[in-house]
């Protein structure tokens, strides 16, 4: 018997590197850490938006979680430049999956050497 429905659900990756990254989990550590979050083995952050509808207050909680919770830095830092965004959308958080009809999205933040390299200066 033929198979009706296909499985179009996949592993949440990092969208830097590929690699499967581990559940987003409660971020310990800072006044603006609301979402869950997490790392990747590459150097990437992300933080959870469950609903598709914070994407502003996640993206800047992945942006201090990169920064190690300095303000003034991220204030500073320019897209493209100094950091570089991805997203996954579609991510169902108690599956742990990217599913056709989940309504979820990973906000990732990795920054580039240049600006990993100024945290070394000071």
């Amino acid at each position: 018997m033929p198979k009706l429905f296909s499985d179009r659900s996949a592993p949440a990756r990092c969208p830097f590197c590929r690699r499967e990254v581990l559940p987003p989990r409660e971020i310990k550590g800072g006044q603006w850490y609301d979402f869950p979050g997490g790392y990747c083995a590459c150097g990437a952050v992300f933080a959870l938006d469950p609903t598709a509808r914070n994407g502003g207050a996640v993206l800047l909680q992945a942006m201090l979680m990169a920064c190690k919770g300095d303000m003034e830095r991220v204030l500073g830092l320019s897209l493209g430049t100094d950091y570089d965004e991805g997203h996954v959308h579609k991510y169902n958080d108690r599956t742990h999956q990217v599913e056709p009809q989940a309504f979820g999205t990973l906000y990732f933040i990795r920054l580039r050497e240049e600006a990993e390299a100024g945290d070394n200066v000071s």
